[in-house]
């Protein structure tokens, strides 16, 4: 039978109300409206609009009150921050009174190290995302349907109940899980996530260094589509991507796809070649499940 999330986490702390964790404050109060929920926020104007939605039980300034002092308690504790914050804070719960600690960050090999010797961590990261920005982008339905990729470490020492407890209130918040390997997460998630924001901030920067003051409005939807994740935020991105041990080399893939995209442009080539590299990309494209339907993004 699977554990009830209702009565494994009866109290949960949330570090980080931007997109992910506001979405997540608010989907976790939805679904367990009796639970006691507390949620940290650096800014006096972010913690206002928390306090203003009535979801958090609790809302706390981590410069004021150690995060370890104000995740004491909890069954759940969520570290909701970037990559680089996630890291820094992991060693200061070292032997705080916490049941189960979960980062939901982009980036796991560094994260992973960072825990290392706490014993009742679970590395995470939801699937799941915008443009959006801060707790005003924040939505409860933003992770239905969404993947939640998990990485149990060789030291993790908080019981199985805890980690299928973690589980069944992932799945009751409509995600799928897949547990995954460190380095295996950040080389896929560099090809599926941290490549595309990439390619799009650099497809954007290309239009707006093109000097064209007409071009913004003559752009149709597969500039918009393509390009939309270019509106996140530039310094959440410059966290990810700088830490995002396998993006060097699938750039470096990307390139040179590009590369064989343009000698396949020269007169000289058969058509065939681009029809070639176009026909393999659309088969795979194609094939992602759900096919082309709208899905979560990360």
């Amino acid at each position: 039978m699977e554990a009830n999330p209702a009565t494994a986490f009866r109290r949960i702390g949330i570090l980080g109300t931007g997109l992910i964790g506001g979405s997540l404050l608010l989907a976790l109060r939805r679904l367990l409206p009796d639970a006691e929920i507390a949620a940290g926020a650096p800014s006096e104007r972010t913690r206002a609009a928390v306090r203003a939605s009535g979801a958090a039980s609790l809302v706390f300034d981590p410069a004021r009150e150690p995060p370890a002092a104000a995740l004491a308690g909890c069954d759940l504790a969520i570290l909701a921050a970037p990559p680089e914050a996630v890291c820094r804070d992991l060693p200061a719960l070292r032997g705080a009174e916490i049941g189960l600690i979960v980062d939901v960050a982009s980036v796991k090999g560094s994260v992973m190290e960072a825990a290392r010797g706490l014993g009742n961590f679970v590395g995470g990261h939801p699937m799941a995302g915008t443009e959006g920005v801060g707790f005003g982008a924040a939505d409860p339905d933003l992770f239905r349907g969404a993947a939640f990729l998990y990485c149990v470490p060789s030291d993790y020492a908080a019981g199985p109940e805890r980690l299928d407890a973690l589980l069944a209130l992932l799945r009751a918040l409509g995600m799928r899980t897949f547990a995954m390997d460190a380095a295996v997460h950040d080389r896929r998630l560099a090809l599926v996530s941290h490549l595309p924001h990439a390619a799009a901030f650099a497809l954007a920067l290309a239009a707006a260094r093109a000097g064209d003051p007409i071009l913004a409005e003559l752009v149709g939807g597969g500039f918009r589509d393509t390009t939309r994740i270019a509106a996140s935020s530039p310094a959440l991105w410059t966290d990810i991507l700088r830490a995002s041990p396998e993006l060097p080399a699938a750039l470096d893939s990307y390139v040179e796809t590009l590369r064989r995209l343009r000698a396949a442009l020269d007169p000289s080539v058969p058509p065939d070649d681009l029809r070639a590299l176009l026909g393999e990309a659309e088969a795979y494209r194609r094939a992602i499940p759900e096919g082309l339907h709208a899905v979560p993004h990360a």
